[in-house]
């Protein structure tokens, strides 16, 4: 069986992927995860965005950081900064990887506009064109979508993260307005479109064609509520047009059927884990990315759900993660809660188990 190497702590897996307490070599990636990943040297990032070049710009992990804070709950921007050089000195490049910023991860919806503004400065800053900068656009408000897509425009992101306006039902006749609007307030960045179905809005499959034929649209953040057939589906219908990013936890699935990408957080904390996956997924080793995925990706979502049914929010998890690896986590803004000590306990002994890099 494929074998990589985790922390000192071992274990064994056998080949059906269940671990088991002798020796912590497991069938997970080909190589040590936890070591640090081989050097890439990235692709030119593209003055436009365009579906052409989707493909090769949005190919790998879309690690979603979180947004740090002081513990006044202003932003912490030098935590920010060493968050996203450590993704990159770590694999996350250009045609292995993408990086979303102000995203649900990213508390998108605790801050102000400014706040975002200064977020996406700073990342494109550090980024500096070495990895396709992705910026979280979610908004109940257009004006504020359009505001973002300026944003992302001046500092050259690749595309914008925008979903169907939410918290009021809306038509089909309203949604693609709102994506239609957005495109034409677009010069260069592209837009990854969005199916955020929890909130209400579910794109049928004939008004996603409307929108995928904008041509400021070169991405697709996909899940579906019944997964399966409209999954599978959906990654058919539109993987060969456009960059097809995995929102459906079916890995393997996505890749099998053209998709090239899938959005982590565990990837956020551990990036060598992230780029040896879409490693697998490339070479055709599915059998090994979906063993490696029970191995590690698995107990950190089922830690997650356990920590949401407490305390809403995409970032707590993440942020104590990053702090039991050595790096700056920070506070949570409200509602949000940080993890307790029983809880940062049981995270400590998971990311030990699985083989990311503690301190």
């Amino acid at each position: 069986m494929t074998q990589f190497k985790g922390n000192s702590e071992s274990n064994t897996v056998s080949a059906r992927g269940s671990v088991t307490a002798e020796n912590f070599e497991t069938a997970a990636a080909a190589n040590a995860m936890a070591s640090p990943a081989a050097p890439v040297i990235p692709e030119a990032l593209p003055e436009v965005a365009e579906k052409s070049n989707s493909h090769r710009m949005l190919g790998g992990p879309l690690a979603a950081v979180v947004t740090h804070y002081n513990r006044d709950l202003s932003l912490d921007l030098g935590a920010l900064k060493e968050n996203l050089r450590y993704l990159v000195d770590n694999g996350i490049r250009t045609g292995n990887g993408s990086i979303l910023v102000g995203g649900a991860a990213g508390d998108f919806d605790s801050l102000s506009v400014q706040e975002r503004r200064t977020l996406v400065e700073t990342a494109a800053a550090v980024l500096s064109g070495k990895v396709p900068l992705i910026v979280g656009a979610q908004s109940t408000d257009l004006r504020v979508v359009i505001q973002m897509a300026e944003i992302a425009d001046e500092v050259g992101a690749y595309a914008i993260q925008v979903s169907p306006p939410y918290y009021h039902e809306h038509s089909d006749e309203d949604v693609l307005r709102w994506y239609r609007s957005v495109a034409d307030s677009l010069r260069k960045s592209g837009i990854m479109v969005y199916n955020t179905y929890w909130h209400g809005y579910n794109f049928p499959l004939d008004v996603l064609d409307q929108v995928v034929e904008l041509e400021r649209v070169v991405s697709l953040k996909w899940a579906t509520p019944s997964g399966g057939f409209d999954f599978e589906n959906g990654i058919t219908r539109y993987a060969k047009r456009i960059a097809l990013v995995d929102n459906n936890l079916t890995w393997p699935l996505t890749f099998l059927f053209g998709g090239t990408t899938f959005v982590t957080l565990l990837g956020t904390v551990w990036p060598q884990f992230a780029t040896q996956l879409y490693g697998l997924f490339k070479a055709g080793k599915y059998r090994a990315a979906a063993e490696s995925m029970e191995i590690t990706k698995f107990p950190w979502m089922r830690f997650r759900r356990k920590v949401g049914a407490r305390t809403g929010g995409e970032s707590p998890a993440v942020r104590a993660a990053l702090e039991i690896c050595g790096r700056p986590g920070g506070p949570s803004r409200p509602p949000s809660r940080d993890l307790n000590q029983e809880e940062r306990s049981e995270l400590r002994d998971i990311l030990q188990r699985i083989g990311a890099p503690i301190a």
